[in-house]
């Protein structure tokens, strides 16, 4: 039976394929205490089989409270993964409705679930019966033709009736039979944040959190005016420390100094990293820190790609993000996530 998250929900991070890996939710951990994390999207055949050995993406280290994505339209399959999840420590199990790749729709999970709620129904009601993890759905308002509050109501009316209290709501709709990549969907269908509102006001009672083109902590307090909580996607991926301005205004938290958090994630990188891995898995969420800052267009550059080559990668580390003259203001040009 699932039962309400204790979180707070004001803000979270948006599960991001490529980005909100164990080593970055760590480093977003260090910038805020109370933000809510969440994996990447999972889908249930790949934890079920776990045939990739690299890095398991059920692994974890310090970053709670955390939400595990999963991917997946068989709620057998589904319920399965849930306990798995659940085992792992996980806070809280998040359904992805809302990925319009052509991976997503040849499994028949993602965004083309949206039409289909007694479905996304049926796996809730699964999950339910073996674990007590809270279950939350992540969505876009609708599909292609299927663009009306009606349907959005209609969704999230069927499957809150199976116990999930809290939606998130990506604040456009997929465009999924026009072949848009994933990348465009994130940007071509307009963004709608009205119908948010209107559905936070239709059901008073579910916790309804925002996302879409929340880059700054004055959006993210307007959208709290209507809405229990923002989650926040690439903006954070461009600036982490962006989680540390909201805070101020959310929680009255003091401004962090971000060599403190490079040395405590550096500190990390040097007891966690070794031949399984790449250092560049965890220094490739460094980059974006040193935008603006003299010799940070080489430094971003190592981080990125040439750490790996080095013998001695974590020394070679140490050098580039603690060398006195990095942290003088420069001009060099603004890394961006897309």
């Amino acid at each position: 039976m699932t039962m309400m998250n204790n979180n707070p929900y004001k803000l979270c991070v948006a599960p991001m394929m490529g980005h909100t890996d164990m080593h970055f939710r760590y480093l977003l951990r260090l910038i805020s205490k109370q933000t809510m994390l969440y994996t990447e999207m999972v889908a249930s055949n790949a934890i079920l089989h776990n045939k990739s050995k690299k890095l398991n993406k059920l692994e974890h280290i310090e970053d709670g409270p955390v939400g595990f994505q999963l991917g997946g339209d068989n709620p057998d399959q589904l319920a399965e993964c849930a306990k798995i999840v659940e085992s792992f420590g996980y806070n809280e199990i998040n359904l992805n409705i809302g990925c319009p790749s052509k991976r997503a729709q040849s499994g028949n999970f993602g965004a083309c679930l949206f039409d289909q709620p007694d479905l996304v129904a049926r796996c809730v009601n699964k999950i339910s019966k073996v674990t007590d993890l809270p279950i939350t759905v992540k969505t876009r308002l609708g599909i292609d033709n299927h663009d009306d509050i009606k349907y959005l109501e209609n969704f999230i009316n069927t499957v809150s009736k199976e116990g999930v209290e809290i939606f998130h709501l990506h604040a456009r709709k997929a465009i999924l039979k026009k072949g848009i990549n994933p990348r465009k969907n994130r940007s071509i269908p307009p963004i709608n944040y009205e119908r948010v509102y209107k559905i936070k006001d239709m059901f008073p009672d579910l916790k309804i959190i925002v996302n879409g083109e929340i880059n700054n902590p004055v959006d993210a307090m307007k959208h709290l005016k209507y809405v229990d909580g923002v989650m926040i996607g690439r903006a954070v991926c461009n600036n982490p420390f962006l989680l540390n301005d909201i805070d101020i205004l959310l929680h009255n938290e003091k401004s962090l100094k971000k060599e403190v958090i490079l040395e405590k994630y550096f500190n990390y990188i040097e007891k966690h990293f070794n031949s399984d891995v790449k250092i560049t898995d965890f220094t490739k969420h460094l980059s974006c820190i040193f935008k603006g800052y003299i010799g940070s267009k080489h430094t971003r550059a190592y981080m990125c790609h040439e750490l790996n080559y080095e013998k001695e990668p974590v020394k070679k580390l140490e050098e580039l993000i603690f060398k006195e003259d990095l942290w003088k203001n420069g001009q060099d040009s603004i890394t961006t996530v897309i």
